[in-house]
């Protein structure tokens, strides 16, 4: 007999509790004692074995779908008589449920929320919203993937659920009737080529079908396409991701409204966003993220990173001098670039992104290409509110800490110098990485097969996404 845990994780993702059909002043939903035809049928909630099987109330397995039985024996570690029904699979990467996708191209999602609502959950809030963190709602069976994205549920036989799957904004709803006590389903058994739906989140905004995706804005700098990367996955470029060049972004920045349509905005490689070191332009960029934004900035876009938040982060510009360094912006953009590429070879900060990288790189070596810039140093500084006086990074009511380092590396002259970090700031995250996200050819479409970094990058799409604390989860 299997029995039900008591849920100990904690959601890195905001859900919303739903409430759910809880008839207390009725019989089971079975039906009722029917005395015509000599059926004795447990009545759930009145304290005796009606039906004679030694099992009372919400102990006996005609009462496994009452749900005021849910909701307890969810809660309640004693109880070993539901034998339950156990779900097994894997979390997969956007398209990995799209056959033109290649197989290289399909990654498990570590840490992602696999959930079972007893109904409908209500649909994400669109545009930014400050996405903190917050408790499983009562009576949603839920766990969270291992590296290898693999998960089990427990759940109630022939019971219908609406089984969530989740990480950061990007979140799949599916309804799912569960099989025979005792039985179980493992959806990747086979190992398919095609991932399964219900496991896969999507690259298509569907809300009618339970698909969400964050809306997110790319600003093209002059030296990188982002269009491949998607592409290679099965998103539609233009359409639920929007594009418009580093020039043409002002009118964006400038307008608050605008910004708040966006869950991320993704600055790629390029130092021509001039408008930047104004003053009312900065100030937006910190509200956005204040409030929730996330910004994903690399190499020589770093401008978009340094402007609003010239305290986390010292360069080195192309004569080795340090640059950026302190509260004050540079007053020009692209002061801090560093004109000569390097090639490092990476060294992961985070141990579950460490993990997740063995399985998807098992040659351990990890090769980023076509950096740039070059961070110097990494800087304390303020990230939100905190109430904990026995954190030391815990000031006055501030939390005051470093950038979170997610990857080193090594090249001629650095040993284990940070190149990709990522800071809070209240209710968003800034990301700043020094090579491209794109290094390949421009070869688009699904014949693109994503490089190693490419890959990392989805990963930390997703991981910025999650909800906002003042520790960045390690």
């Amino acid at each position: 007999m299997k029995r039900l845990l008591l849920p100990t994780l904690f959601i890195m993702i905001a859900l919303m509790l739903v409430s759910c059909n809880d008839p207390t002043n009725s019989t089971n939903n079975n039906g009722f004692n029917n005395q015509q035809n000599n059926i004795l049928v447990e009545v759930c909630d009145n304290g005796a074995d009606d039906d004679g099987d030694s099992a009372i109330d919400c102990d006996d397995p005609d009462c496994w779908t009452f749900s005021a039985c849910i909701a307890q024996n969810n809660t309640n570690t004693t109880n070993n008589n539901v034998e339950l029904f156990t779900l097994r699979g894997k979390v997969w990467s956007p398209g990995s449920d799209d056959p033109s996708v290649r197989a290289n191209n399909k990654l498990p999602v570590s840490q992602a929320l696999v959930a079972a609502y007893l109904s409908e959950p209500d649909a994400p809030t669109e545009g930014v919203y400050c996405n903190k963190c917050v408790e499983i709602p009562g009576g949603v069976i839920h766990t969270f993937t291992d590296f290898d994205g693999s998960f089990e549920l427990e759940l109630y036989p022939e019971f219908t659920y609406w089984i969530v799957v989740q990480k950061g904004e990007f979140r799949r709803v599916t309804m799912y009737t569960t099989g025979e006590a005792g039985g179980s389903e493992d959806l990747d058994a086979e190992e398919p080529a095609v991932k399964p739906e219900i496991t896969t989140l999507p690259n298509v905004l569907d809300r009618e079908n339970g698909a969400y995706i964050p809306k997110i804005l790319v600003i093209k700098g002059s030296y990188e396409e982002m269009e491949p990367l998607f592409s290679a996955v099965g998103f539609s470029y233009g359409v639920d991701i929007v594009e418009v060049d580093d020039t043409d972004a002002d009118s964006i920045v400038a307008d608050m409204n605008e910004l708040r349509k966006y869950n991320l905005i993704i600055t790629t490689c390029g130092d021509d966003a001039t408008f930047l070191t104004n003053t009312n332009m900065r100030a937006n960029l910190k509200q956005y993220v204040m409030e929730g934004g996330k910004l994903y900035v690399d190499d020589f876009s770093y401008d978009w990173a340094e402007q609003p938040f010239p305290e986390f982060l010292t360069f080195e510009n192309g004569s080795t001098d340090s640059c950026g360094d302190g509260t004050i912006a540079p007053t020009s953009v692209g002061t801090c670039n560093h004109w000569s590429s390097y090639d490092p070879e990476g060294t992961p900060g985070d141990p579950y992104f460490e993990s997740w990288l063995d399985i998807i790189n098992p040659s351990g070596y990890i090769e980023l290409q076509a950096a740039w810039d070059i961070i110097a140093d990494i800087n304390p500084s303020l990230q939100g509110d905190c109430d904990d006086p026995e954190d030391t990074n815990c000031v006055d009511g501030n939390y005051i800490a470093p950038p979170k380092v997610w990857m080193y590396g090594d090249w001629s002259g650095y040993t284990m110098n940070p190149v990709t970090v990522s800071w809070n700031y209240y209710c968003g995250k800034v990301l700043y990485t020094v090579y491209h996200t794109h290094s390949g050819s421009n070869t688009g479409g699904y014949e693109y097969d994503l490089l190693l970094q490419e890959k990392i990058m989805l990963y930390l799409i997703m991981e910025i996404q999650t909800c906002t604390q003042q520790n960045i989860v390690e």
